[in-house]
């Protein structure tokens, strides 16, 4: 089980986590484990994927009520694209509002090139750092982080203050998730924690969760029986691999449960709204349903 893991919770403090040894708390509610189970297996043969994981947490406890699929999957994620976000916005240099130029979609960056999902189609052009969360731009994430740090080792070390340890440290492909392996618990901890958080850069952090469900790549999430707050996370692994996860929290305006649904496959399509968002809008209108 996941929750015999020991690891790194972080909770809010006077506007930035503190990280304190803790293993969460596991009281799996068997009826749920099973419906859980059935959604994401359902999903696994649809897209013919390699392995998955989906847990459900509690969010005000911490208690985990369900974790079904692969144990502990140990990856890069696109979801710390949330924790570059939140380490960006609590230098106080940049704003939801802040505009950034992301041109056709296309950035060299020395020997790197940076790509958005829509180059093909000319890029984002001007859009909002709110907007940039919203799409997965790669190029506003990446100015944006780059603006609030003049220096990639005090961007990691902030990033280690949420509990991701940066391994292979670069201001281009870090604030994406690249160079930090991290396991769905991890991120559904950290998650959690923006769910209870009320401090002022937290807010703006539930803001953008809030707009990526309602205008972004995260619609798949959308439920018309509760409002919702999530993102999306689609990275490249070695030999043409692929970590599609969404995690997220319902009800937005007093959040009682998050849930994250990772999903490794091989190939394209990949898409983290379209396949692990899907996962999650089954499981979260069945708690719903018998619950809220």
């Amino acid at each position: 089980m996941v929750g015999v893991l020991l690891i790194l919770l972080v909770v809010f403090t006077a506007y930035r986590f503190t990280k304190i040894s803790a293993a969460p708390v596991s009281t799996i509610d068997s009826t749920l484990q099973v419906k859980v189970d059935s959604i994401l297996q359902n999903k696994l043969s649809e897209l013919n994927a390699i392995s998955g994981q989906v847990i459900v947490m509690e969010v005000q406890t911490g208690e985990i009520k369900a974790s079904v699929g692969s144990d502990s999957i140990l990856q890069e994620s696109g979801l710390v694209r949330i924790a570059s976000l939140l380490a960006a916005l609590e230098t106080k240099t940049v704003k939801l509002s802040d505009t950034v130029d992301v041109g056709n979609g296309i950035l060299v960056i020395d020997k790197d090139t940076l790509l958005d999902r829509n180059w093909h189609r000319g890029g984002y052009g001007e859009i909002t750092v709110e907007q940039g969360v919203g799409v997965a731009s790669n190029i506003a994430n990446y100015k944006t982080v780059r603006k609030a740090f003049g220096d990639e080792r005090a961007f990691a070390e902030t990033l280690a203050r949420y509990g991701y340890q940066v391994k292979d440290t670069s201001f281009v492909y870090n604030p994406l998730g690249y160079g930090i392996l991290t396991t769905p618990l991890q991120n559904l901890t950290f998650y959690n924690a923006i769910a209870k958080g009320t401090a002022a850069s937290v807010d703006s952090v539930k803001q953008t969760l809030e707009y990526a469900v309602t205008d972004g790549l995260a619609k798949p999430a959308k439920s018309d029986k509760v409002k919702v707050a999530g993102a999306t996370g689609t990275v490249r692994l070695p030999n043409d691999e692929y970590a599609v996860e969404f995690c997220g929290y319902f009800p937005t305006d007093s959040p009682k449960y998050s849930i994250i649904v990772s999903i490794r496959k091989k190939g394209l399509p990949a898409s983290g709204g379209l396949m692990a968002g899907d996962v999650f809008r089954q499981i979260m209108n069945d708690i719903v349903e018998e619950e809220l």
